[in-house]
């Protein structure tokens, strides 16, 4: 039998491949591995449109695996 502490850190970890359960998702942490971009450069480096990539990023910062920043009027 897991202890409490192990069996935290197994949710924890299927709750990170949950979220990284989808190839958008994953394309976007590869072009966040060049540096910080806002919505529009993921939009155009994906090909994905802005609604697609806006949900994807929702998933990723709820799961705190992303996070936001504003700039202006640019996220």
């Amino acid at each position: 039998m897991q202890k409490p502490l192990e069996q935290e850190l197994a949710r924890f970890h299927a709750e990170i491949c949950q979220a990284m359960a989808d190839t958008i998702r994953i394309s976007i942490f590869y072009e966040l591995a060049d540096g910080p971009k806002n919505v529009s450069q993921l939009v155009d480096a994906l090909g994905s449109p802005q609604a697609t990539v806006s949900r994807h990023l929702k998933v990723l910062r709820d799961r705190h695996l992303v996070e936001t920043k504003r700039e202006g009027a640019n996220i």
